[in-house]
């Protein structure tokens, strides 16, 4: 509706530019935060002080990704389904039984012609949908295997043989990418926990089999791991003690640097609230030193260059501090994101060069002419080429799921509790709301926007009755303002009848809006929004929160003598889509208000957890982490009571 009198114009009705506010507070937050952790950092001096702060790290990280972080299960069953065999070595299919029913698809490639206990390499997979037969790790698996080490290659979850994406049949979609880790991670954040807690669980299942398989030296175990797996081998390099080398591939670079790119992450690749307490990637690197730690780049990857080559330098002074010089090395290679046979044998050489004697590097004669690779059918260890048509579902959304349902139902003061200290927690709001108003040709129609905090405005568009009334109407839409138009049937009535009604955008909404900073929708799976979302959760917050706090500033607005000035105003929350979800947990938290009305169902986080079927991308935009164990709907519509109304919107 351009030029409408209900919505604003480009820069709030070209009085300030919020287009990128709430961008720039996530990086200022973050700046600030990093600059932290870089300041404790660059105060090691001493060997003890290096290995206080990889204590550290582990504590932080091990409570980040969940409470109950899996770390003491016993080695999986191993069933082999089939063997191929290639020149110069074997390949093992194998189904990995835990002792929790998870099974794991993973391809054991083991050296013929060679005696004793062997050096391995755990493989981690990148965000491939073909999992381990990806043509690239195919490949770099029978580099190492041709050099000597065993090689256990996994498929991760959603990849390979394990989609775990089921329609109501419960028949596996299998879909064009690997969107299984946005829709694992957003239920995980929702539960309280992170995705990364059911990768690592499996990472370590399948090192546990590793170490002690036989035919392996269990003190030259090895990771490697690509993009996803570099994340994977990463986190394993903060909890894992049994790695005695690590290569990180096209992952490892810098959260200043990322933020630069646009560049959004899956949510395994969060730490919550690993930016609060100053980790950056330069402490993966940290927590590797004294052990041989190679990093693997490519110079036109979209995990920028530029912070690569900062984190590495930066970690080369604590390698000299552990006594291991030498044993940080960089190897860069030019093209795209992505595991290249330069890379691959990079880490084939430097694994051989610190975990075994007499190496076979990849330049030796029986690298010079492999063998055509194996096609993916004959790297499947089912029959089917799914654990789910096999009879063997994957069973960690199912996990998931059934750990929320154990959790004790918290009581309607304990939910309001926890709620409002997530809610309240992080801000900074201005001395005054410094609210500006703006008056527009149609009657009774005014725009105003304020500061919700110091570095953030607000907006709104206010329907005043000539002869107000004592109600206050707060209309909280799915989409803002911008469904206003939409609702001005509802909104006249409502003013024909006396009531003041006040059509908010929060942040990142409507007038707030922010500007797309990458090439997907802003309200997607890697969009602005979503990358937004996770940021703030490595900040220990969210833009959940963030919204229900600028709901009750909007109560404020109301009350404030520069504002609507209505201090005895009799106040109701109504919402609709997003709104509805907003009005239900903004209302619990403020037991002044009159009535709390939802036009429509809340979003409900619990069903979210609970249920296989995965809702719109864009209601990631409104976590707030654990709210379905800590703070579920039920408990803040009890804490509501009478003052809770259900209706419905008119036509």
């Amino acid at each position: 509706m351009p030029g409408s009198p209900y919505l604003f114009g480009p820069q709030l009705d070209g009085h300030h530019d919020v287009a990128d506010q709430l961008r720039d507070h996530v990086r200022r937050r973050t700046a600030a935060a990093l600059a932290g952790g870089r300041a404790a950092k660059d105060a090691i001096t001493t060997p003890d002080q290096l290995a206080a702060r990889q204590r550290r790290l582990r504590e932080l990280v091990t409570a980040a990704f969940g409470d109950d972080l899996p770390d003491d299960r016993p080695a999986p069953a191993a069933t082999c389904t089939g063997t191929l065999r290639r020149s110069g070595h074997e390949i093992d299919k194998l189904l990995l039984t835990c002792a929790d029913g998870t099974v794991i698809t993973a391809d054991l490639y083991r050296p013929t012609g060679r005696s004793g206990r062997l050096p391995a390499v755990l493989f981690c997979c990148g965000h491939a949908l073909a999992g381990k037969a990806a043509p690239a790790y195919h490949a770099a698996c029978t580099v190492l295997a041709r050099s000597g080490f065993v090689v256990l290659a996994a498929d991760t979850l959603g990849q390979g043989e394990r989609v775990d994406l089921l329609d109501r049949a419960g028949r596996p979609v299998i879909p064009a990418n690997v969107p299984q880790h946005n829709h694992l991670g957003v239920k995980a954040w929702w539960a309280g926990e992170s995705s990364a807690r059911s990768f690592i669980a499996d990472a370590r299942r399948a090192l546990d089999h590793l170490v002690a398989r036989p035919e392996v030296d269990p003190a030259r175990v090895a990771a490697l791991g690509n993009s996803g797996g570099g994340t994977m081998v990463s986190w394993l390099a903060l909890l894992e003690p049994r790695l005695a080398a690590a290569a990180i591939s096209c992952f490892l670079t810098g959260i200043a640097e990322i933020q630069d790119s646009g560049h959004a992450q899956d949510p395994e690749q969060i730490v919550p609230g690993g930016v609060a307490a100053g980790i950056d990637h330069d402490d993966v690197l940290l927590a590797l030193a004294p052990r041989p730690t190679l990093v693997l780049s490519k110079n036109h990857d979209f995990f920028p260059i530029e912070g690569t080559v900062r984190t590495v330098e930066r970690a080369r002074r604590w390698f000299d501090l552990a006594g291991a010089a030498g044993r940080l090395r960089h190897v860069r290679d030019d093209g795209p994101h992505g595991l290249s046979e330069a890379l691959a044998r990079a880490a084939a050489d430097f694994f051989t060069d610190h975990l075994r004697a007499g190496p076979t590097r990849t330049s030796a004669p029986e690298h010079a002419e492999p063998e055509p690779p194996a096609a993916e059918a004959e790297l499947r260890c089912t029959r089917t080429g799914q654990l789910t048509t096999d009879g063997n579902p994957p069973r960690v959304l199912d996990a998931l799921a059934d750990r929320l349902r154990a959790r004790p139902t918290p009581s309607p003061d304990a939910a309001v509790a926890w709620l409002a200290a997530r809610v309240s927690a992080h801000r900074h709001p201005a001395p005054e709301l410094f609210p500006r108003w703006f008056d527009t040709p149609a009657a009774g129609v005014r725009k105003v926007a304020w500061r919700t905090e110091s570095d953030l405005f607000a907006a709104a568009t206010v329907l005043e009755p000539a002869d107000p009334g004592p109600r206050v109407e707060i209309l909280l839409l799915d989409r803002g303002t911008a469904d206003l138009p939409d609702r001005l049937g509802h909104c006249r009535a409502r003013q024909q009848a006396g009531v003041t009604v006040v059509v908010p955008d929060v942040r990142g909404v409507g007038a707030g809006a922010p500007r797309a900073d990458n090439p997907h929708p802003i309200e997607d799976h890697y969009g602005t929004i979503f990358r937004l979302t996770s940021e703030l959760i490595a900040l220990g917050d969210s833009l959940g929160a963030g919204r229900v706090y600028d709901v009750g500033r909007v109560v404020d607005l109301v009350r404030d003598p520069a504002g609507l000035d209505r201090p005895d105003a009799e106040i109701e929350l109504v919402g609709a889509g997003h709104g509805a979800f907003l009005a239900l947990a903004a209302g619990a938290l403020d037991p002044s208000l009159a009535r709390v009305t939802l036009l429509t169902a809340p979003f409900d986080p619990v069903a979210e957890v609970t249920e296989r079927f995965h809702g719109s991308d864009r209601d990631a935009a409104l976590i707030i982490p654990g709210m379905a164990r800590y703070a579920p709907p039920p408990a803040l519509a009890a804490a509501l009571g009478d003052r809770l109304a259900v209706d419905r919107l008119p036509a």
